[in-house]
């Protein structure tokens, strides 16, 4: 079949229901769809309950490689996204964005489940080789499913079936809401590191209230931020607050379980007996490192170029100098470095408002002169 250049390739539908509209044949050349719930609040909870009508997922252009969700705040009714998974046998990217993923149904859940693990394993070309989740939230034990997964697959020995890029990022509402992390799956994440890896982010993004800040990329930092509501840190009744608000984003603390899975995931068990690990590039600042965790770590990855982390500075004048003794543990390959410091004590959890971030870049970094640029 011959394309024609000049079509589309790229295409976002708003939807006000959950059904697709018929392709029209000028579609044939897309490979990025983004889909956007514009469903009414009154309105969703009565999509939820009612049947899935047969057609509600057309055939879909068989191009299509990269797929974005967002805003479907309350997830799905089953057995849509099932559908749409099978729609779509050569998607290689997934972005999901602002979901309570699981839904609030059973069956919204195993549908989830489902189409999840229906793109991570693929057809006989292989599955998905990267996977955005952008605040995205779930039920315990969501996350841990898609870690067996993964395992499952790295397991298997099928190298073309490996994911290659992970993105997790949160948009911090620490500042208006106390328990802000333990809405994040913080000690389920660790599981989706698995071999084949290439890149993995696990972040923190500070929130953004400025009216024309845009962003035409789903996958990058503070993508989709205009439809994230105000941070109640940052607002009054009159609108965005006017002096100064509450700054700087807290970390998983390095005594929480959460990050001690982390380092056992990234830095091994220290027996020696662990395969190779293939990471380039690592951003694991959701989560506050102690220097002896950072060393083990780095002592393991000896493929990491890029590196960008949170960590916990023990009080004295020899901090500088632990962190960068601690940074000299890396390959010779490790050339970006981007450290938050996070002042406090090992062991101990840091709080509002009794501490400040401060964070630096290191590039040039090498074994034998220490830093070249700073």
């Amino acid at each position: 079949m011959t394309r024609n250049s000049d079509l589309p390739t790229a295409a976002q539908i708003p939807l006000q229901t959950f059904h697709l509209p018929v392709f029209p044949p000028e579609a044939a050349n897309l490979k990025h769809l983004t889909l956007t719930s514009d469903i009414k609040p009154t309105d969703y909870a009565d999509f939820l309950s009612t049947p899935l009508s047969e057609d509600a997922v057309p055939s879909l252009p068989r191009g299509i490689e990269s797929l974005t969700l967002e805003l479907f705040s309350l997830g799905y009714p089953a057995p849509f996204l099932t559908r749409l998974g099978k729609a779509l046998p050569n998607l290689k990217d997934l972005t999901l964005y602002s979901h309570l993923i699981d839904g609030v149904s059973d069956s919204s859940r195993r549908d989830a489940g489902d189409f999840i693990h229906g793109l991570l394993t693929g057809s006989k070309d292989g599955g998905l080789r990267e996977l955005h989740l952008l605040d995205v939230f779930c039920r315990k034990g969501f996350i841990s499913g898609i870690g067996d997964i993964l395992q499952d697959l790295g397991g298997g020995g099928e190298a073309d079936r490996k994911l290659r890029f992970l993105e997790v990022s949160y948009t911090y509402r620490g500042h208006s809401d106390g328990e802000f992390l333990s809405r994040i799956p913080v000690d389920e994440l660790p599981g989706l590191i698995v071999g084949g890896l290439v890149g993995v982010s696990l972040r923190l993004e500070a929130t953004s209230t400025s009216s024309s800040t845009t962003s035409t990329s789903t996958t990058g930092a503070g993508a989709g931020l205009e439809g994230v509501p105000d941070d109640l840190a940052d607002v009054d009744e009159d609108g965005v607050r006017v002096g100064r608000k509450p700054e700087g984003i807290i970390p998983v603390g390095s005594g929480h379980e959460g990050t001690k899975l982390l380092v056992e995931k990234l830095g091994g068990s220290g027996t020696g007996d662990e395969p190779e690990s293939g990471l380039k590039m690592l951003d694991c600042t959701l989560y506050a490192l102690s220097l002896e965790q950072l060393g083990r770590v780095l002592k393991r990855q000896r493929r990491l170029a890029v590196l960008s982390v949170s960590v916990l500075i023990p009080e004295g004048g020899e901090a500088k100098r632990g962190l960068l003794e601690t940074l000299r543990l890396g390959s010779e390959e490790l050339e970006v470095v981007e450290v938050v410091g996070v002042p406090g004590q090992e062991g101990k959890d840091v709080s509002f408002p009794s501490w400040v971030v401060f964070g630096f870049i290191l590039t040039g970094f090498d074994l034998g002169c220490g830093l070249c640029e700073v």
